[in-house]
């Protein structure tokens, strides 16, 4: 049966707007019918359609209407408080919300998107560090997803929550507690049964089975045999690794994660802080633009009492970036900004 629900799309329009702290706080009322007793699903669902209304309308608001908005934009919520909540004729959950909705991250909202879906986690199991040191292993699986723009930023706090790789439950707790949008695991197994062999060139055989696994539990798994003709257990592995590697991200970006002819390519270049006297304003600047999803990463190249250099990756330019800065009204702004591609420089001297 087809579920049918009713969305108010707002009962209050904007109750405050405070371009420092980059949010709209929103009143919105949403609706669904109980269906078949289950007054707690009804609920959510009205919860949802709340949230869905808020963000609606935050782009309608800025005039901003080729949007498609689904619940993937609920990571721009920064918290809400449920006002009130009812049961209107025994038939459906009202639910009235008040919504800190992030602006910052609303204008971004597609880019951001993008970066979100092309996170990715992942872990391997059935090679021995004994025969090829995990390190080797991590570098090649790592720098073949880089190569493709899959961003890892996730996998350390992702691995750091796992203390065995064999448990399926633990493992994905641990992937649900994480930002990234897909969980990619490879199973390699050196091929011992000579009727198994898929060339009879070879005399040694490494089957992959690679799962991914996305947030929505939906999963795709493919198998990857590989081999040698020199029997020679550390190269027959090294080549499933890099095979393996290297089929798993082409099948994701043909098949599941496709990136866009004009999604923005990860840039490298420093931002110099100059006569900025207090590290503490520094560090909250490159903090905020690494939690608004600015920049992917950082890392501090130098500093001084005066002067800090971070060396980052964004997609955004240097020039785009400083317009974000600007816009941003930190509680004390650069003098002066200077940009070309290897660095933006942000200059906070007296004038």
């Amino acid at each position: 049966m087809k579920k049918v629900i009713t969305i108010i799309i707002l009962l209050a329009a904007v109750i405050s707007y405070a371009p420092e702290s980059y949010a709209y706080n929103v009143i919105a009322t949403g609706k669904a019918t109980i269906k078949n007793l289950r007054l707690r699903d009804a609920y959510y669902s009205a919860l949802n359609n709340a949230k869905l209304a808020s963000i609606r309308w935050y782009y309608k608001e800025n005039k901003i209407t080729d949007m498609e908005v689904n619940e993937d934009y609920f990571k721009f919520i920064r918290s809400y408080s449920v006002l009130e909540q009812n049961i209107e004729d025994n038939t459906t959950v009202a639910v009235k919300v008040k919504i800190d909705l992030d602006d910052a991250a609303l204008k971004d909202a597609r880019l951001l998107l993008n970066q979100y879906a092309d996170s990715t986690v992942y872990l391997y199991r059935g090679i021995d560090d004994t025969v090829i040191p995990a390190k080797q292993i991590q570098n090649t699986i790592t720098n073949t997803l880089a190569a493709k723009q899959f961003s890892l930023a996730d996998q350390a706090l992702f691995l750091g929550k796992i203390d065995d790789i064999y448990d399926e439950k633990k493992i994905n707790k641990a992937f649900s507690e994480i930002n990234s949008a897909s969980l990619i695991i490879f199973d390699f197994r050196v091929i011992d049964n000579l009727e198994e062999f898929k060339d009879l060139n070879n005399t040694c055989e490494v089957e992959t089975t690679v799962t991914i696994t996305n947030k929505k539990n939906d999963t795709k798994t493919i198998q990857i045999v590989t081999g040698n003709d020199n029997g020679n257990i550390i190269k027959c592995y090294n080549n499933a690794v890099k095979q393996a590697a290297s089929d798993t991200v082409a099948y994701v970006r043909d098949n599941i994660i496709q990136l866009p002819e004009t999604a923005a390519k990860l840039q490298k270049y420093n931002i110099n802080f100059i006569n900025a006297n207090n590290l503490v304003l520094t560090k909250n600047i490159i903090d905020t633009l690494s939690q608004r999803g600015l920049i992917k990463s950082y890392k501090t190249i130098s500093y001084s009492q005066k002067n800090v250099v971070f060396e980052v990756d964004s997609y955004f330019s240097t020039e785009e970036l400083s317009k974000k800065i600007q816009g941003f009204n930190f509680p004390k702004q650069p003098t002066k900004i200077e940009f070309n591609d290897k660095k933006l420089i942000l200059d906070f001297s007296v004038e």
